[in-house]
């Protein structure tokens, strides 16, 4: 997608007309009557509310005559990040609906500075497809133009449009990478493509094989591995953008590129999706990427344990116990509770290896979130209330939604306990995002730490919105803003 600001209207000959309700002052600068014609469709119940509603311009006529495609998005300019970014993805999907080709997009109001980077956002975000796998190229596709016009200033503008384009531009490439399948998206090529964005961005990159991951004594994350004839992949990245600053933020991101949840096997649909389990690791990549961009000045360190969990002779069993990195025994009571196993080696890795001294890990981690929070919220846990605020700031900045959910203490204590190891991987069923996140807890050794549970969030099964059918980028918005949010104000002398 293309979007410029227009400085001569009549330069643009557009099909499409994207207005928003509470601009109908503006709406004259760009085609006469408009504004008869909006009240004449909010008179007749066409229009109104918060609803995003599109009219083909072949079906509408005006004085007798076909008009423009035109899509009416309901918002108010008091509306959070969040709201602005979702109905101006509706809006775009409707201008896709309709076929619009050169849309005219008016941002306009008192306070447009604080939404307008919000508005496009969501115009970008929709625009995403994953056809790479269709061998009926659309090559008669065009690309899509939209035309801006602004009671910015052209300064203001090019910075937001900036902005938003490298944001979404992250959150699509996090989309490409989960969507591949599995047999293309390999632990190995997961590693090459981190080691490529690392090249392009000038961020230290660092592959370790099965050999030099036994070497670090991650038995927790071997043990997971060891199912598949797909060789594990750990990947080390380093973007240090205030080098003098002895913080360090890591990302830790889980990268099962396909779970079959080894011996004990998901069953009926459990499966299906499956691919999906490295989303963790995409939202990491793809923040790192927008991190880079935006030449954030802070620290970042990503970690992503990257590989398979299968079935096969080699595969580990219930009532195995393996030792993880930090030397605590782990007994498997599922072997379904594999990405806690591999996030616990990659966060003592983080804090022993590279002293980062805030953690946050993201993964798809339980069902049970979704049960609880459905796809719209991520599951979130913490140890540290002054980093929620800070996740909190950057979660109504970046449009993601979260919830805080209880950690394994006081009413949940002992939640993890074995009888024969020092803990188990899983917890009751009844208590599964709890236990999850209590496992991990168990291995951070008093640092700062998040946990991210996106398995609701990961993917969609509707275009809707800002979201396609597939992967979402779930979390790479909500990490960036993070990392932004943890830059230090530089000192006046």
């Amino acid at each position: 997608m293309k979007i410029e600001r227009l400085i001569d209207l009549e330069d643009f000959e557009f099909d499409t007309l994207l207005i928003t309700y509470n601009q109908k002052d503006t709406l004259s600068l760009c085609l006469d009557r408009i504004s008869d014609i909006f009240a004449a469709l909010k008179e007749d119940g066409l229009v109104g509310g918060n609803k995003v509603y599109g009219i083909r311009g072949k079906d509408f006529t005006y004085k007798g005559r076909p008009y423009y495609n035109m899509v009416f998005i309901g918002v108010t300019e008091n509306d959070s990040p969040r709201k602005i970014q979702l109905q101006y993805g509706a809006a775009m999907k409707e201008v896709k609906r309709l076929k619009g080709r050169k849309v005219l997009a008016m941002l306009a109001g008192d306070k447009v500075v604080y939404w307008a980077e919000s508005a496009l956002k969501g115009l970008y975000l929709a625009d995403y497809e994953f056809n790479k796998y269709k061998s009926a190229a659309k090559a008669e596709d065009k690309e899509l133009e939209v035309g801006v016009l602004t009671t910015l200033e052209p300064g203001e503008f090019k910075l937001m449009l900036n902005r938003a384009t490298y944001v979404s531009d992250a959150v699509k490439y996090a989309r490409d990478l989960v969507n591949e399948p599995a047999n293309k998206m390999t632990p190995e090529v997961l590693a090459e493509t981190a080691k490529k964005l690392g090249e392009d961005y000038n961020m230290k990159t660092m592959i370790l094989g099965p050999a030099e991951i036994e070497e670090l004594g991650m038995h927790a994350y071997l043990s997971v591995a060891q199912g598949s004839s797909n060789e594990p992949r750990f990947i080390v990245m380093e973007y240090n953008g205030r080098i003098t600053d002895p913080d360090k933020l890591a990302l830790i991101g889980k990268g099962i590129t396909f779970d079959t949840g080894g011996y004990n096997i998901k069953f009926g649909g459990g499966m299906t999706g499956m691919k999906y389990d490295m989303s963790g690791a995409a939202a990491v990549l793809g923040a790192m990427k927008a991190i880079a961009e935006a030449k954030l000045e802070v620290n970042v360190l990503a970690v992503i344990p990257a590989c398979e969990n299968m079935i096969s002779g080699n595969a580990y069993r219930p009532g195995d116990i393996v030792q993880s990195m930090n030397g605590m025994f782990v007994e498997i009571d599922n072997t379904d509770a594999e990405g806690r196993l591999t996030l616990v080696d990659a966060i003592t890795y983080a804090i022993r290896n590279k002293r980062a001294t805030t953690v946050v890990d993201i993964a798809t981690l339980t069902g049970a979130v979704i049960v609880a929070l459905g796809d719209r919220y991520i599951g979130t846990f913490s140890n540290d209330d002054a980093i929620m605020q800070k996740v909190i700031q950057s979660s109504v900045a970046s449009g993601e939604a979260i919830w805080r959910l209880p950690l394994a203490e006081d009413e949940y204590e002992g939640i993890n306990v074995s009888s024969i190891a020092d803990i188990k991987n899983a917890g009751s069923s009844m208590n599964c995002a709890t236990a999850g996140a209590g496992f991990i807890q168990a291995f951070v050794e008093d640092v700062p730490w998040v946990h991210f549970d996106i398995a609701g969030t990961a993917d969609s099964r509707m275009d809707r919105e800002i979201f396609s059918i597939g992967g979402t980028g779930s979390g790479v918005q909500l990490l960036y803003e993070l990392a932004k949010s943890l830059e230090k104000p530089h000192k006046s002398y």
